[in-house]
């Protein structure tokens, strides 16, 4: 009743201010807006306007922020399902069947789940924030090394054996990803790896290159010799939203997928990448139609975008209860926090308790505004399609350059990055998918350095990651997904023949 009583409070207040609640909204739409710019995060988002909070109380930059994040998470789905260019990492899983249902003409529809499904996730994690937060935030604090590298792993497993293709390639594609995650100088011994004797690969490749060259500019260089590669920009919008039928068939897989983002937000530097990838894999495994997986199913869009909003939520659990942040945005968010004197942590809800209650507020009223700002700003971005490709291509290829060298003021960011564009479109013509070569890249330096620490605390011992029970589990099932659907491939055809 406590929990209710102040909550409701909360909300009250904070929908008795209109000039919070409409720069919640203004902070969603801004939040839409680098999500669906592709070049543009909603780390940069909210770094951008952080320092544009700072004549406002403090109670409502923090509400403006919480906006801006919640929607970044839902705007990397519209590049991803117009134009097969997701404007946010966690949006990669959108775009394999978002993309394919736009090309047959379903861009609205595949929008519309996505939509519904962001919604729903969002629900989800603010349920999960307002009634579990401490306990789950003490549970994913008691994981050690060793699972953070079995989780890390899973979720290069699970992306190798999702893509379509040989599990041979995908795997190819994830080792290849990896090793552009290790270039650079050793963190514990100072050797340098595959830096050539250039001082400024000694550094590392960064990771937003890296994803704008191994997942645009392959786009932009397809789409200058394909004339069918995107979607047709839709004349109606009518019947974007599925229907409460429709929407029945995919709530277990939409409540399901939320839930494991919340899970994988909780754990610090996961983020909403894995959550989709493992919501996907679940989703496509339970699904009669997982068939069409890859091809434009509706399950997919909805496991993707459910799980990466679920992460919103489930992020924010670490970081007000523990003053730990869950990814970059939370990163960015605790900055902020502290910059308006509020310091997360254990006694947060002592010390802040109204505050508290005014951001689970804020952040219920920005995941109801979701469905608003995509349905009205949905009816701009798909304009985009309908700009003429000689111009459309050169405007993002410009932009990807300028997103890049802002992000460290580098031109040698915006070289690697062109070159990992040229090998990821040779890549894609050898039929060898960048997906998973993303997912290597986010998640190599966290497998490598949880597995390492690992070792330190065992003493050398590699049994570690095997007699750890849940460590054990994870790689169990690791195991299973990559070798089970090989398996039951060959044992239909056996069946079959």
């Amino acid at each position: 009743m406590d929990i209710l009583y102040s909550l409701g409070g909360s909300l009250v207040f904070v929908l008795s201010q209109p000039v919070t609640v409409l720069l919640i909204f203004l902070g969603v739409a801004i939040g839409f807006t680098f999500g669906a710019t592709p070049g543009l995060t909603a780390t940069m988002g909210v770094a951008l306007f952080i320092p544009l909070t700072f004549a406002l109380p403090g109670d409502v930059a923090i509400s403006m922020m919480i906006g801006l994040y919640v929607g970044s998470m839902s705007g990397g789905s519209i590049p991803a399902i117009l134009l097969n260019i997701p404007g946010t990492p966690s949006a990669i899983i959108t775009s394999i069947d978002g993309h394919p249902m736009a090309r047959k003409g379903q861009a609205v529809r595949a929008y519309g789940w996505a939509l519904v499904a962001s919604v729903t996730g969002g629900i989800i994690a603010w349920l999960s924030l307002v009634t579990i937060a401490p306990p789950l935030a003490r549970l994913a604090l008691k994981l050690g090394a060793a699972e953070y590298a079995a989780v890390a792993l899973l979720g290069m497993v699970v992306i190798a054996s999702v893509i379509p293709g040989t599990a041979l390639k995908g795997i190819l594609s994830v080792v290849i990803g990896v090793g552009l995650s290790v270039v650079g100088l050793d963190q514990i011994t100072g050797q340098a790896r595959w830096t050539f004797g250039t001082m400024e690969l000694m550094r590392g490749i960064n990771i937003m290159p890296a994803l704008i060259g191994l997942l645009v500019i392959p786009e932009l260089m397809s789409s200058m010799f394909q004339t069918d590669m995107h979607a047709k920009a839709p004349k109606s919008l009518k019947g974007m939203l599925p229907s409460f039928r429709e929407w029945r068939f995919q709530a277990v897989n939409s409540i399901r997928s939320g839930f494991i983002g919340v899970a994988l937000g909780i754990m610090p530097a996961l983020g909403g990448s894995v959550g989709s990838l493992i919501a996907y894999d679940q989703a496509k495994r339970f699904d009669p139609d997982r068939e069409n997986y890859g091809k434009g199913a509706p399950g997919g869009i909805v496991a993707s975008e459910a799980a990466n909003n679920g992460v919103t939520g489930g992020s924010l659990i670490p970081l007000l209860t523990l003053g730990i942040p869950g990814d970059t945005v939370t990163a960015m968010l605790l900055g902020g926090l502290m910059i308006h004197g509020v310091q997360p942590g254990p006694r947060l809800f002592d010390t802040s308790g109204d505050l508290v209650w005014n951001i689970l507020a804020s952040m219920l009223i920005a995941t109801i505004a979701i469905i608003i700002v995509g349905l009205i700003g949905f009816r701009f971005f798909v304009r985009v399609l309908d700009v003429p490709r000689h111009l459309l291509t050169p405007a993002l290829f410009v932009l990807a350059v300028v997103g890049t060298y802002s992000l460290g003021n580098q031109w040698f960011d915006v070289v690697v990055m062109l070159g990992l564009g040229v090998f990821g479109f040779l890549a894609t013509l050898a039929r060898l998918s960048v997906y998973p070569m993303v997912i290597g890249v986010i998640l190599g330096p966290l497998l490598e350095s949880e597995m390492r620490r690992a070792l330190v605390i065992s003493g050398g011992d590699w049994t570690t990651f095997v007699t750890r029970p849940v460590s054990a589990v994870i790689l169990a099932i690791a195991l299973a997904a990559l070798i089970l659907p090989t398996a039951i491939a060959k044992w239909k055809s056996a069946k079959n023949g």
